[in-house]
C-alpha cells in the first residue's frame, strides 16, 4: 500500500463516474509505476512508468512474454504462420527465434532460456543465442518448465489406433535426458479415454504455491474441447489423481492461491462465455470446493490479489440467443474475500464498455477497460480507487464466444519474489 501511496503522490488521478458507465482520466505519468508490455495497430511496444518505446512495428505482433528478470521479451510476429521472436529491452534489433514456434512457448523460471513447441517437438534456446537449439525432443502433446528450470513436465500425444486413442502420459524430463526417451520419469499415465474421461491431450501445467500439486486441462478433441475439458490435479509424485470439475479451454481461467492448495477456476461448460460460467475454489487435498458466482451471473477473468482475495470480472448471464452484437454485455469488477464470501462491487457496470483482464500487480491493480473497438489499461490502489488510465489504445484482444485472450495484447511483469501468482 506504501508503495502505490507513492505512485498517487506523483500522479495527477481521478475518477470520474457519469450516466451509463465510468470515464476514467489520463494519468499522469510516472516511472513508478509497473513495467507492461503491449500491442498496439500491430505493433509490439513497452511503457516503463512514463516511458512508451515502440519495439517492433510487426506486422500482426501478438502474445508478448516476459523472461523472468524483466530483461527480454518473446513474441509472436505475423497472421497465418506465427513466427517466434524475442527482443533484449537493451538492445536495437529483435531476434528471430523459428519461423513457426509461435504456437506456444515459455520462458524458463529462472534464466534465459526458451522452450517452444512445433508439431509435438519441444526445443530450447538461450535467448542471446536464439539459432542455437540446446535440446529437443520429439512426441510431446505440451508442456511447462519444471519450477527449478532443470528440465520439462510434459505431456505425451495420443494416438488414434484401430482399437481407440491411446491413454497419455505425463512425464518429468531434465534438460539433460532431451531426446532420450529412456530416461524420462513417468509420473503419472491419464486414464485410457472412454465415455467416462476422454483426453487426447492436454493444456499446460501449473504447480501449486507449496510444488505439492500440478493443475491442467485434460482436453478432446478440438471440436468437443471447445464446450468442455476435464479440470485435473495430480500430486508431484503422481501417486494421486484427480478430475475436479468440467469447464472451457481456456488456460488463463484456472490459477493457484499464492500459498497453500487452492486453485481457483471458472467452472462451466458451454463456449459461450455469457452463460454458465461460475468462479469456483477448491483445496485440492481435502476436495473441498466452494462457489462465489451469484444466480443470474457470469464470472469471467479473475486474479488472486492474496490467499484470502480475488478479483473477478463479471456480468449479468444471458442465455443461448439472447446475446446480440449490437447489445453485448459489458462485465464489471468484483472483490471477493472467500472465507466470509463477502463480496464488493469495484467498478460500476456500464452500457458502453467493460472492466477485463483484472492483474494484481505489487500493491495496485491493473485491468482492461474496452468496449468492441477501443482498449485502454486502468491502473488503480489494490481496493480498485483512484483508477486511471496508464495505456492507451492497445489492440483489441481475440475473442472467442466473449472469451477474450488479453494476454495476446498486454502483459505486465512483476518481480517473480513480489509476484502473487505465477503465469
Amino acid at each position: 500500500m506504501r508503495m502505490f501511496r507513492v505512485v498517487i503522490m506523483a500522479l495527477l488521478l481521478s475518477f470520474i463516474w457519469i450516466a451509463g458507465g465510468a470515464e476514467y482520466s489520463e494519468a499522469a505519468q510516472d516511472r513508478s509505476l509497473p513495467k507492461a508490455a503491449f500491442v498496439r495497430e500491430g505493433s509490439l511496444w513497452v511503457k516503463t512508468g512514463a516511458e512508451e518505446k515502440l519495439l517492433d512495428k510487426g506486422p500482426a505482433v501478438q502474445n508478448p512474454s516476459w523472461s523472468f528478470d524483466g530483461k527480454w521479451i518473446a513474441y509472436t510476429k505475423g497472421a497465418d504462420e506465427p513466427e517466434l521472436w524475442v527482443r533484449e529491452l537493451g538492445s536495437a534489433v529483435s531476434t528471430l527465434v523459428h519461423s513457426a514456434g509461435g504456437a506456444r512457448f515459455q520462458w524458463s523460471p529462472h534464466d534465459e532460456k526458451l522452450a517452444y513447441l512445433i508439431d509435438g517437438q519441444l526445443n530450447y534456446i538461450n535467448a542471446k543465442q536464439p539459432n542455437v537449439v540446446l535440446g529437443t525432443a520429439a512426441g510431446i502433446g505440451n508442456f511447462s518448465w519444471l519450477p527449478s528450470g532443470k528440465g520439462f513436465f510434459a505431456s505425451s500425444q495420443s494416438e488414434l489406433l484401430p482399437d481407440g486413442w491411446t491413454p497419455i502420459t505425463l512425464y518429468e524430463i531434465p534438460l539433460e535426458a532431451l531426446g532420450k526417451p529412456a530416461d524420462y520419469v513417468t509420473v503419472h499415465v491419464l486414464p485410457k479415454p472412454s465415455d467416462d474421461f476422454f483426453a487426447v491431450g492436454t493444456s499446460m501445467f501449473k504447480w501449486s504455491a507449496d510444488r505439492r500439486w500440478i493443475a491442467f486441462l485434460a482436453k478432446p478433441t478440438a471440436s468437443l474441447s471447445a464446450d468442455s475439458n476435464t479440470l485435473c490435479a495430480v500430486s508431484a509424485d503422481g501417486v494421486v489423481f484427480r478430475t475436479l470439475d468440467e469447464m472451457v479451454n481456456h488456460e488463463q481461467w484456472f490459477e493457484w492461491s499464492p500459498r497453500g492448495d487452492q486453485l481457483a477456476y471458472i467452472a462451466g461448460v458451454g463456449r459461450e462465455a455469457t452463460s454458465n460460467k461460475q468462479l469456483k475454489v477448491v483445496a485440492v487435498s481435502s476436495e473441498r470446493t466452494a462457489a462465489y458466482t451469484p444466480r443470474r451471473f457470469v464470472d469471467g477473468d479473475f486474479a488472486w490479489q492474496n490467499s484470502a482475495h480475488i478479483v473477478v470480472s463479471r456480468a449479468k448471464e444471458r442465455k443461448d440467443g439472447e446475446l446480440a452484437p449490437a447489445n453485448p454485455v459489458y462485465p464489471h469488477l468484483v472483490n471477493i474475500e472467500l472465507a466470509s464470501g463477502k463480496q464488493k462491487q469495484l467498478t460500476k457496470p456500464s452500457k458502453k464498455h467493460g472492466e477485463y483482464n483484472p492483474s494484481t500487480l505489487n500493491d495496485s491493480l491493473a485491468w482492461v477497460n474496452a468496449d468492441q473497438t477501443t482498449a485502454n489499461v486502468v491502473l488503480a490502489d489494490e481496493h480498485g480507487r483512484h483508477a486511471a488510465i496508464w495505456i492507451r489504445k492497445i489492440d483489441i484482444a481475440p475473442s472467442y464466444y466473449g472469451q477474450w485472450s488479453w494476454s495476446s495484447v498486454v502483459s505486465f511483469y512483476v518481480h517473480p519474489q513480489t509476484q502473487a501468482v505465477g503465469r
